[in-house]
């Protein structure tokens, strides 16, 4: 019984680091692609996103480590992310809202999952 419930944890770990991986992956690319040049012509208003993808990001890393705070930072920059961009880009934008936010908020619940011990 205690086998089969650390094989579940395992898997639950590892989907989390597969799932997070793309979000933090897609996050250098962006940030490389897009935010450094935006800064560069002077568009401040990506700021806040950045950091909050940074946040996020730093979670990632963290569970790599520390699975249940990762899971924390990765959950709370991810739905501070989404109430940001519904908040500043209107309600209408909930649908960007949640292709940012649901990539970092999923994993993040698996870290905690997986950390958690019976």
């Amino acid at each position: 019984m205690a086998m089969a419930y650390i094989k579940k944890l395992l898997t639950i770990k590892s989907l989390a680091f597969i799932l997070g991986f793309f979000p933090v992956l897609f996050f250098i690319v962006f940030l490389i692609g897009e935010g450094l040049s935006e800064l560069i012509d002077g568009k401040l208003a990506v700021i806040p996103i950045l950091l909050l993808m940074v946040l996020t990001s730093s979670g990632y890393i963290l569970a790599w480590k520390r699975l249940i705070p990762g899971g924390w930072i990765m959950l709370a920059g991810g739905a501070v992310m989404g109430v940001y961009m519904i908040i500043f880009g209107g309600f209408d934008a909930w649908q960007i809202s949640m292709a940012y936010s649901l990539p970092f908020i999923i994993p993040g619940l698996l870290f905690i999952l997986a950390g958690k011990k019976k």
